[in-house]
């Protein structure tokens, strides 16, 4: 499809894209841009190792103040998140080499590369518009994938930015003007170390809690981008790839095409369609099992966000932060559900595409060629969560239902 000075322009083009992605999973561990684990992987062990210990704060705090709700619901959720996150880079640690193959097909597009249609076909004067159309798709998404990507980066970078930012400016405040002994250290993350509470901001009692916090609020923000922004490019790219198969099955019967070639022409088409097949299987194989613990902490997530812009109604931080909370973990969903829906209603039009060509006035091969296919494509594309729900704007919708429960349950268990 494209010369070798075409092909290394597209992929600069869609690494230009997704850039911002890719630097930012240098800070958590991982290079994207390299088939082999590197040493960056040791900070990510550090990373997590740190989040992990800072567990230990967060379940004194629990244990301290076990009878108020409130701050047990922000500890919990907190700590979850920050699980949430580990698990995802120990798994990408794990995975890194078919993460990094995945990404490569997509930005090199690599099916459209090895399509016959663009190859033994290619002296048909409709491939070049055929050609010019399934490049300005691919744009079309590529670009769509940029705007969601940095959406998503702002909205984590502006909560953990402001997490931060208030324990930073707080010590500072309270270590410069207040007297030593007559307040309580803020850390980024609600937690509480006993034995060095007395020690108040002394160094390094202080510093290796900030460090420990910040650890554990940094990997929730940068390794959910990371991660989900690798789910974004994959399943976008597998959209873009959808829509241009229909492209090409739409010109299968057109007059451009001579009527002797025209069973070649759809033969390459259902390759094509066969290879997308099993990229998104690929796609929905490495992401189906791991986001089922996004999924469930979601459901958490946004009830407890509620419940503490509920009981912070008095505080117009407190409604602030919890408003960016919900803007960033909601979206972190709607990732998943808004593109999984996406996916899966491209994929149930490529029947569709095959049905509406002119083939009832083809050849007998033409014909047994769409009917077989008629009947491959009854089953759609899907990417699933487990075994247990599909990605789709049902399940959203089913997930904000029950998160709403869970925030009456809180509100009952308080008034109690």
């Amino acid at each position: 499809m494209y010369s070798p000075e075409e092909a290394r322009a597209v992929e600069r083009r869609n690494y230009h894209s997704i850039r911002e992605m890719i630097r930012l999973s240098y800070t958590v561990g991982f290079n994207l841009m390299n088939p082999y684990p590197s040493r960056l992987r040791i900070w990510t062990v550090v990373l997590s190792l740190s989040s992990l210990a800072s567990l230990y704060g967060h379940w004194h705090m629990l244990l301290k103040y076990i009878q108020e709700i409130p701050r047990i619901v922000e500890t919990a959720g907190t700590a979850l998140q920050f699980l949430s996150s580990i698990f995802k880079m120990w798994y990408y640690l794990f995975t890194h080499r078919r993460i990094y193959e995945l990404l490569r097909r997509a930005r090199s597009h690599e099916l459209l590369q090895n399509c016959e249609i663009f190859i033994e076909m290619s002296d048909l004067p409709v491939i070049k518009t055929l050609q010019q159309e399934v490049e300005s798709t691919m744009e079309r998404y590529w670009a769509n994938t940029r705007r969601i990507l940095l959406i998503y980066l702002y909205s984590c970078a502006s909560l953990t930015s402001t997490y931060f930012l208030r324990s930073f400016l707080t010590g500072i405040y309270q270590y410069f003007f207040l007297p030593a002994g007559t307040y309580d250290i803020v850390l980024p993350f609600e937690s509480l170390y006993p034995s060095w509470k007395p020690k108040g901001m002394t160094f390094p009692y202080y510093h290796i809690q900030m460090y420990l916090e910040s650890c554990s609020l940094y990997i929730c923000g940068m390794a959910a981008v990371s991660f989900d922004g690798v789910f974004i490019v994959l399943c976008l790219h597998s959209v873009g790839l959808i829509r241009s198969l229909n492209q090409m099955i739409s010109y299968s019967t057109s007059e451009l095409l001579p009527r002797d070639r025209r069973v070649q022409y759809l033969r390459c088409c259902i390759y094509q369609y066969q290879r997308i097949q099993g990229f998104a299987a690929e796609i929905n194989a490495y992401f189906r099992h791991i986001t089922f613990s996004q999924f469930l902490l979601s459901l958490f997530v946004w009830g407890l966000a509620l419940f503490q812009m509920s009981v912070g109604l008095n505080s117009s931080f407190t409604i602030i932060l919890m408003s960016m909370y919900l803007l960033a973990a909601g979206y972190q969903i709607v990732v998943y559900c808004y593109n999984g829906q996406r996916f899966a209603t491209a994929s149930s039009q490529i029947g569709r595409a095959f049905y509406e060509c002119e083939w009832y006035g083809e050849s007998r091969e033409f014909r047994q060629l769409i009917a077989m296919m008629l009947m491959r494509t009854n089953r759609d594309f899907r990417l699933d969560v487990s075994w247990f729900m599909q990605m789709s704007l049902p399940t959203l919708m089913a997930m904000v239902r029950t998160s709403g429960q869970y925030f009456l349950l809180l509100q009952n268990v308080t008034e109690k």
